[in-house]
């Protein structure tokens, strides 16, 4: 398929009313969401798709060069090297410790999203009022990473970028909710899609006074969501940020793959992995499937975590 097709793809919103249904609100007993999904049956599909025993990291390495943002991203400061700081006078103790801190979300760093990072008109997942999620004050109050601890499931590889005959999607193009049906057919319920776009920082910085805030990156058509929400994922994933920028529908909201994804059909969101050795090795093996684990740190008050993605083969 010809890379054009990110660029010709005629499907319209309804600008009134949108999206128009409310996903899977209400659906279970929790703010989980497609989580639910990851029973014992589930876990055990994903163990029998490791064969091999090939471990590979899906992340990018951690940085601090957020191309948007004037300030860093990440930040690492030393606190101690050498003698233990709290035992000076026994200099024979050696100790080397520090600290980090980072923004979670952004175009660069390999994160998870929780269900409270986004809502729209007032609410967030499950029909909760987005005041009721989140506040400034409180922290995440519904919804944390912390629900997310230990994802184990099937993982389903769609190499987009491969499909096409390109090494890359350019920044603006997107994957249309077309190129996913046939592929989609093989997921199960539960299942976590990765999808890749190809190469791993090809996003563009936007034009000084344009007004356009995320800048110009490869992504996925909002439909698309609705494509994978049907066949019920517990996971989406990607080697971008999830939204194609521009998005098609801007007029409706900033992030509408976000938004359908989080606030109405309770799917994570994984961001800007590093897919290129995985998706070759998969190419070469003819596998698309394998174990897929993603474990965020423990964390009851925020939007997402940083984390270290693995596929088995």
């Amino acid at each position: 398929m010809n890379s054009d097709v990110a660029i010709s793809s005629t499907i319209k919103p309804p600008k009134e009313g949108w999206p128009g249904h409310s996903g899977n609100w209400g659906r279970w007993p929790n703010d989980r969401g497609t989580l639910n999904l990851l029973t014992p049956e589930v876990v055990m599909r994903g163990i029998g798709a490791a064969r091999l025993g090939e471990v590979y990291p899906l992340s990018r390495p951690v940085t601090d060069k957020e191309p948007l943002r004037a300030d860093k991203c990440f930040e690492h400061t030393m606190l101690a090297a050498g003698a233990w700081d709290l035992e000076p006078e026994r200099p024979e103790s050696l100790n080397a410790s520090d600290k980090v801190a980072y923004r979670i979300h952004g175009m660069v760093n390999t994160h998870l999203d929780a269900l409270s990072h986004v809502g729209y008109s007032g609410k967030g997942f499950n029909g909760h009022a987005f005041s009721d999620i989140a506040t400034k004050a409180d922290g995440v109050k519904l919804a944390p990473i912390s629900n997310a601890i230990g994802i184990v499931t099937r993982g389903v590889l769609i190499d987009v970028a491969r499909g096409r005959n390109v090494a890359f999607l350019k920044p603006g193009e997107f994957v249309t909710p077309e190129e996913l049906v046939e592929p989609a057919k093989q997921l199960q319920p539960g299942d976590a899609v990765l999808i890749r776009l190809g190469g791993t920082l090809a996003g563009g910085i936007p034009p000084a006074g344009s007004g356009n805030k995320h800048g110009t990156w490869p992504g996925l058509h909002p439909a698309c969501a609705e494509v994978l929400g049907e066949r019920d994922v517990s996971v989406i994933a990607s080697d971008g940020p999830g939204d194609v920028f521009p998005s098609p529908y801007e007029h409706i909201c900033r992030s509408p793959t976000h938004t359908l994804c989080l606030a109405y059909y309770g799917i994570h969101l994984l961001h800007n992995m590093d897919l290129e050795k995985f998706a070759q090795v998969c190419a070469e093996k003819k596998r698309n499937t394998f174990l897929f684990t993603v474990a965020p740190l423990h964390m009851t008050r925020v939007t997402g975590s940083l984390v270290s993605p693995i596929a088995v083969l």
